[in-house]
C-alpha cells in the first residue's frame, strides 16, 4: 500500500507540473512581449540594411524614409559617440494597414515602425528587433478582437523571414508589464474648406510643418497613404492620410548615446503623427503615441532622460494647441461621429490660446524625481535647455538672408576676379551657377538655340509657373555623359527666377569636375562653357561655390554620400518600356539616348516634393527635374543627400534639416516611374 501510495502521488505531482508547464504564462505574470530582438555576432549593418530595404519588398513591408548611422551625425555634431552603429529603418505594410485605417485609423500611430539596428562600440554584438504588434495595439487603446488579430497576423510573415534571416536561437523578447492610462496624443483641427482640397493641403503642410521645425524638431519621414498604388482606392472614405515622422535632436542624442545610453529606445524612434481628412469633411484628425510609453516599457529611471521624456509630451500639444488645434478623447475617431457627416458650412477658426497643462491632460504614473532643468550632453553652454549644433561653414559663408536678399532682388552680386573668366576656377573655388538678369521664357529658349543649345523640356517649378526650369544639351553635352556612370552630365539647366529677378545657368565646368571624376575633360567643358557666356554676355558668378579640386570627392559632411554612392530604384530588362505607360509618361519630363546605349530621363517630382526650394532658396531650384539614368538594366539616381548638397554648395546644416524628409521623398518619386 506504502508503494502504491508513493506512486500514486509521484503521478499526481507529475501531472500538476505538467498543467502547469503547458498553461500560458500570462496566467501567472503581468508580463507582456514589447518587442522582439535577434542578438548576432559582430557588426551585420551592410547585411540588415540590405535585407530591410531589398528582401522585406518582398512580403509587402516597404522602406520609409530611412535614416542610416545616425551615430556618425552625433559625433560630428557632439565630437564622440558610445555607438557603433544606430539606424532607424521604417517599413510599413500599406496594403495590409491601409484597408484597416476604415475599421480604426489609429492603426496608423505605428504605421510605418522601425526595424531598429544598434551595436555599441565596446560590444561585439548587433542587436535588431522591432515592436511586438500586440504592444502597438495595446499603447493606441485599441481592443477590438477582430481587428487586432488582423493586425497581429500580419506580422507573422515578417518574423518568420527574421528567423529564417536571423536564426530563431539567437531570438529573445524584451516584456514590459505596464501601461499609462493615457498614452496618445489626439487632436482635431477645424478649417474653412476651399473647394480644391490640394489648395489647403498647399498651405497646411508648410506651415505646420514649420510650427515643429521652429521648436527644433525634425520632420525626419513623410508616408502618403493616397499617394500608394492602391491606396485612392482603399481608402476612398478619405481625402488625405498622411504619416509624418517627428524627431527631435535635443532628445535623440540624449536618449540614445552618451553614458549609460538607451539605445533600445530607438524601437519608438521616429515617433510616427498621422492626420487625415474624411471624405467631404472640413475636420483634420490627428493622433500619435506619447513619448511616455518609452518610460513604461522600458523601465526608464534616469532623471534627465525622464525629464526630456515629460518636456516632450507636454510640448507637442502644446504645439499643436497654439496652431489652432484642440485635444479630444483617445476613441475611434469613426465610431464617435456619423461617417456620412458632410459639410454644409465653413466656420471660421476661432484663435485658441494655449491651455495650462491641465487643460492638455497629460497624466504620468509616479516616477522618480524629475529636475526642472534638463541637463543636457554635448555642446549646449549655460542654463540654455537648447543644444547648439556646429554649422557646416565655408570660407566667406554668407547667411540664407544676405545670399538672397531682403528684397528679393537676389542679395549681393559678386563679379569675377581680374584674369578669370566667368564661370571659371578663381582663387581654387569655382561658381556652381551663371546668375543673369531676369529675362522671359521664351528669350531664354532662343538665346540657348542661338548657343548652339537644344531645348529638351521646360518645368514649372512652383503653383502658380513662374519659378521655371528648361533643361537643355548638344551633342558635345552627350558625347562626354556617354559612358557608365557618367550620363547625368547629359543636360544643363536654366532656371526663370522671377522672385529674385534673375535667371540661374548650370555651370558645366563645375558639374563635370564632380560628376565626370576620372573621365573629366576640362578643355571640353570650358568650350560648352564659352558658348554660354558668349550669348549671355552679362553673366556673373554665383555665391554659390566649392573648391574646384575637391569636386570629385565632394561629401556634404562625414558619412554622407559621395557621386559613386548611388541609388538604384528600379531594375529589369524592361524598364524603357514601362516609361511609356500612361502614369509614367506624366512623370517624365524628358528622356535622351546616349551613345554608349544608355538613357537619361528628367523625373516630375510630386507636388510636395518639390517644394523644397521654398526653405532652402529658389535660387538654385533649377537642379530639377530630378535626373534619372538608365543603365545595363538599372534605374539609377544620384544619392539625393549629395545631389542637394552639390547643388545648394552653401547649405548648412541646420537648413539641410528643414528638408529632411525630402531625399527619401525623392526616391520614392523616381521608383513610382517604374511602378
Amino acid at each position: 500500500m506504502h508503494s502504491i501510495h508513493t506512486i500514486s502521488i509521484k503521478k499526481i505531482i507529475f501531472l500538476f507540473s505538467t498543467i502547469f508547464f503547458l498553461l500560458p504564462s500570462s496566467l501567472f505574470s503581468n508580463t507582456k512581449q514589447l518587442a522582439v530582438f535577434y542578438t548576432l555576432d559582430g557588426n551585420i549593418e551592410k547585411e540588415y540594411n540590405k535585407f530591410v530595404a531589398e528582401e522585406l519588398v518582398t512580403i509587402g513591408f516597404n522602406s520609409a524614409d530611412p535614416h542610416h548611422r545616425v551615430n556618425d551625425q552625433y559625433k560630428t555634431k557632439y565630437g564622440s559617440t558610445t555607438l557603433d552603429v544606430l539606424s532607424f529603418l521604417p517599413v510599413v505594410n500599406d496594403n495590409n494597414v491601409m484597408p484597416l485605417f476604415n475599421k480604426d485609423p489609429r492603426l496608423a500611430g505605428f504605421a510605418p515602425f522601425n526595424m531598429l539596428i544598434y551595436k555599441m562600440l565596446d560590444e561585439n554584438k548587433t542587436y535588431v528587433g522591432h515592436l511586438m504588434p500586440e504592444a502597438m495595439l495595446d499603447m493606441i487603446g485599441i481592443k477590438d478582437r477582430e481587428l487586432r488579430d488582423n493586425f497581429t497576423a500580419s506580422f507573422k510573415p515578417l518574423d518568420m523571414m527574421l528567423d529564417k534571416k536571423f536564426g530563431a536561437e539567437k531570438k529573445t523578447y524584451k516584456m514590459y508589464e505596464k501601461l499609462s492610462e493615457n498614452n496618445m496624443i489626439n487632436f482635431e483641427y477645424e478649417f474653412e474648406r476651399p473647394e480644391d482640397i490640394d489648395d489647403f493641403v498647399d498651405e497646411f503642410q508648410n506651415k505646420f510643418e514649420m510650427s515643429f521645425i521652429n521648436k527644433n524638431y525634425l520632420i525626419a519621414g513623410f508616408h502618403d497613404f493616397m499617394a500608394t498604388d492602391n491606396g485612392e482606392d482603399v481608402l476612398a472614405e478619405y481625402d488625405l492620410f498622411w504619416g509624418y515622422s517627428l524627431c527631435h535632436l535635443e532628445y535623440s542624442y540624449n536618449m540614445f548615446d552618451n553614458k549609460n545610453a538607451q539605445p533600445m529606445a530607438g524601437l519608438y524612434a521616429p515617433c510616427t503623427m498621422y492626420m487625415y481628412v474624411k471624405k467631404g469633411t472640413n475636420t483634420l484628425v490627428l493622433g500619435m503615441p506619447k513619448l511616455i510609453n518609452i518610460m513604461d516599457t522600458l523601465n526608464i529611471n534616469d532623471p534627465d532622460r525622464l525629464a526630456l521624456i515629460d518636456k516632450l509630451d507636454r510640448e507637442i500639444p502644446e504645439i499643436l494647441t497654439a496652431f489652432g488645434m484642440h485635444s479630444v478623447e483617445n476613441v475611434n475617431p469613426l465610431l464617435k461621429r456619423n461617417k456620412s457627416a458632410k459639410v454644409t458650412t465653413t466656420p471660421k477658426r476661432q484663435s485658441i490660446k494655449v491651455p495650462n497643462t491641465k487643460k492638455i491632460d497629460i497624466i504620468l504614473p509616479a516616477v522618480p524625481t524629475v529636475p526642472v532643468a534638463v541637463k543636457l550632453i554635448g555642446n549646449s553652454t549655460g542654463n540654455s535647455r537648447t543644444i547648439k549644433f556646429s554649422k557646416r561653414i565655408p570660407t566667406n559663408y554668407l547667411t540664407t538672408e544676405q545670399r538672397y536678399g531682403k528684397d528679393g532682388k537676389g542679395g549681393i552680386v559678386i563679379k569675377s576676379k581680374k584674369g578669370s573668366s566667368v564661370g571659371e576656377v578663381d582663387k581654387g573655388r569655382i561658381s556652381a551657377y551663371l546668375r543673369d538678369d531676369l529675362i522671359d521664357v521664351d528669350t531664354a529658349k532662343k538665346k540657348l538655340e542661338n548657343a548652339g543649345f537644344k531645348v529638351l523640356a521646360t518645368l514649372a517649378l512652383d503653383k502658380k509657373k513662374k519659378l521655371i526650369s528648361i533643361v537643355f544639351t548638344n551633342d558635345n553635352l552627350i558625347k562626354i555623359a556617354s559612358k557608365d556612370n557618367r550620363g547625368f552630365m547629359g543636360t544643363l539647366r536654366l532656371l526663370i527666377d522671377p522672385k529674385n529677378k534673375q535667371i540661374s545657368i548650370t555651370n558645366p565646368l563645375y558639374l563635370g569636375k564632380a560628376m565626370l571624376q576620372n573621365d573629366f575633360d576640362e578643355k571640353a567643358l570650358k568650350n560648352i562653357l564659352a558658348q554660354i557666356t558668349k550669348e549671355f554676355k552679362t553673366a556673373r558668378n554665383s555665391f554659390d561655390k566649392l573648391k574646384y579640386q575637391l569636386l570629385p570627392n565632394y561629401q556634404f559632411m562625414d558619412g554622407m554620400p559621395y557621386y559613386k554612392d548611388m541609388t538604384v530604384v528600379a531594375r529589369g530588362d524592361d524598364l524603357l518600356e514601362k516609361l511609356e505607360r500612361k502614369k509614367s509618361k506624366k512623370k517624365v519630363v524628358f528622356k535622351i539616348k546616349l551613345q554608349n546605349g544608355s538613357t537619361l530621363i528628367g523625373v516630375k517630382l510630386s507636388r510636395r516634393t518639390r517644394k523644397f526650394p521654398k526653405r532652402i532658396g529658389s535660387n538654385n531650384a533649377g537642379m530639377l527635374p530630378y535626373p534619372l539614368l538608365i543603365e545595363n538594366g538599372e534605374a539609377k539616381i544620384l544619392e539625393p543627400k549629395y545631389y542637394l548638397s552639390l547643388m545648394y554648395p552653401q547649405l548648412s546644416m541646420e537648413e539641410f534639416m528643414t528638408i529632411a524628409t525630402i531625399p527619401g521623398a525623392i526616391i520614392k518619386d523616381c521608383s513610382k516611374v517604374f511602378r
